[in-house]
């Protein structure tokens, strides 16, 4: 069997329909998985649902998703023609709606927003890291 690329692609188009975010999250665990990058699965999901979330509550049309991996990190971004770019906003401890930018950008290494002439894409990245980085040094 051979690893894969360390740096590599994958899209997805998703229809303006609810059942998308779920879509995506599977869609990205199998990828995540395929890959090797089970450590980055539960975090890659939650902001991959929020955003998928945002462009189906707040776009009319169609969307797509892309997830790029570098030997650096990994860049999962969800493109719509919504209008406007969307802002983090501070949410009341008892409102359902407003806290998946603030996810985003408690969880992300990196996050922004790029906007077009015919819409916007909100990205993030992940970084990768060596066990060491995340629990020190064993022995």
């Amino acid at each position: 069997m051979s690893t894969p690329s360390e740096t590599w692609s994958y899209g997805l188009f998703i229809p303006h329909d609810p059942r998308a975010v779920g879509v995506v999250r599977a869609a990205l665990r199998h990828i995540l998985a395929g890959a090797g990058l089970n450590c980055l699965v539960e975090t890659a999901e939650l902001m991959v649902s929020e955003l998928v979330t945002n462009s189906y509550q707040y776009g009319r049309t169609d969307a797509y998703v892309s997830v790029d991996r570098s030997p650096f990190d990994l860049t999962i971004a969800v493109w719509d023609t919504g209008p406007g770019v969307p802002e983090q906003q501070k949410a009341a401890m008892d409102e359902e709606y407003g806290r998946g930018l603030g996810i985003v950008d408690a969880c992300a290494d990196s996050w922004g927003v790029r906007d077009y002439p015919n819409g916007k894409a909100v990205w993030f990245t992940l970084a990768q890291r060596k066990p060491t980085e995340v629990f020190g040094e064993w022995g």
